[in-house]
């Protein structure tokens, strides 16, 4: 089991059901969260498609490193996560 560092950019009209699709997703494969922040909504520097504003959160968990690529595979299939983001964090 290794550590990770998930950071989404979430579309701003459905944070809440994207944050709970998230959750799902990640326990699906059998990652465990071990910590969570909600950096809220920020100016984004380059639109991402039609969105200005996005809706910033981190994720620290910990899971196997075979379905890292599975979960960020999903999370590309996901409209309303804008960019994403997973680094293996030491520890």
């Amino acid at each position: 089991m290794r550590n990770y560092e998930i950071t989404n950019i979430l579309r701003e009209g459905a944070v809440e059901e994207t944050k709970s699709a998230v959750k799902d997703i990640l326990a699906k494969h059998s990652v465990t969260i071990q910590n969570e922040e909600d950096w809220g909504s920020k100016r984004l520097w380059h639109p991402i498609g039609r969105d200005e504003q996005g809706h910033f959160t981190l994720i620290k968990c910990q899971g196997p490193a075979s379905e890292i690529v599975k979960i960020e595979h999903e999370f590309k299939l996901n409209t309303n996560i804008l960019k994403t983001l997973v680094v293996r964090s030491n520890g």
